[in-house]
């Protein structure tokens, strides 16, 4: 095979094998890396105090937004699962948000959080 001919093959190879891989994947979390503005996060848009301990319908709608604008609006490195549970991950998320963002760090978003976190927390 010439050079050109293996060239295109192994271009061709890793495009197509590329491609079926992420086509695997689609309903896996997005890794940070991914974060862009086509992913937009629309489960909530009031500023209701959202603390670990909640549950109910609205509460799991608030804190998957929670969950969501700091999978896309910080700096913050680890991807959280937007699943509506405010368990240790998304309370430690939050509490380094707000040390990053110069508020009350208190593990809930209230008001200051809720705005912060809607601006984006950059870092």
């Amino acid at each position: 095979m010439n050079l050109r001919k293996q060239i295109v093959v192994t271009v061709a190879t890793a495009v197509l094998g590329g491609g079926l891989a992420l086509g695997g994947v689609a309903s896996a979390a997005p890794v940070p890396s991914e974060r862009s503005a086509a992913h937009t996060c629309n489960y909530y848009s009031g500023t209701a105090l959202t603390k670990t301990g909640q549950t109910g319908t609205e509460a799991v709608k608030r804190i998957k937004q929670v969950q969501c604008l700091i999978n896309q609006n910080t700096s913050y490195p680890t991807w959280l699962a937007e699943d509506g549970q405010f368990g240790s991950a998304t309370y430690n998320a939050v509490k380094s948000v707000q040390s990053h963002a110069g508020i009350s760090v208190d593990g809930q978003v209230g008001s200051n959080t809720w705005s912060k976190l809607r601006a984006g927390v950059w870092w």
